[in-house]
């Protein structure tokens, strides 16, 4: 195993996987990666950062093989997308540790023995709850429509770039439910986790 480490972390929309995440990596001391990873894309590809949005985490055409990189040129904006951010993402792994959330990376980084993938997901009704309050959204019903369309967007996504299941135990080290100890106490289950799985003391 090598000297660096790499959590990557999935969640269904209003989970909190964001908020954990970006915990997780401050108390570690570590690099936290997500959105941020676009602007770097958009200086290597000289993409626009705003087209480069839209495309985030959507997939492209389904006549397209996703797998496939027959060059920079002739991908979508979206193939573009995933095959930069992918390249990025290994370049990070090899220099440094981090939190990466989302954006197919425990997909991207198979193989090595120095990633954790997690899963975090929690009850609907938590959820709505979650995104009620974030969002002030006064109706129940509008916020679980936001949550199912979200979890679809990332769904197909993972499913269109991996050819795996998004949200299964397949390739994943750990599925948590962030409701059982709530933000916080899933905070410091994973670093505890994190610290005995790369004996970090």
């Amino acid at each position: 195993m090598g000297k660096n480490y790499i959590i990557t972390i999935g969640r269904e929309y209003g989970s909190g996987g964001f908020e954990i995440g970006k915990k997780l990596a401050e108390k570690l001391g570590i690099g936290f990666y997500d959105k941020n990873l676009i602007d770097e894309v958009s200086k290597k590809s000289g993409i626009h950062v705003e087209m480069l949005h839209k495309a985030d985490e959507k997939t492209a055409s389904p006549f397209t093989n996703p797998l496939a990189h027959p060059g920079y040129e002739a991908g979508t904006v979206n193939d573009r997308l995933f095959w930069t951010q992918s390249e990025i993402i290994r370049d990070i792994a090899d220099k440094e540790s981090c939190v990466i959330m989302g954006r197919c990376a425990d997909f991207v980084l198979r193989g090595r023995d120095n990633v954790l993938k997690i899963f975090i997901q929690a009850p609907m009704e938590d959820r709505i709850k979650r995104i009620c309050d974030k969002y002030l959204i006064d109706i129940p019903l509008e916020a679980k429509k936001e949550i199912q369309k979200n979890d679809k967007v990332r769904r197909t996504y993972y499913q269109f770039y991996t050819d795996g299941k998004w949200g299964s135990r397949e390739r994943k080290d750990l599925v948590i439910n962030s409701s059982v100890l709530g933000i916080d106490g899933t905070v410091d289950f994973l670093k505890a986790f994190v610290e005995q799985k790369f004996e970090l003391k």
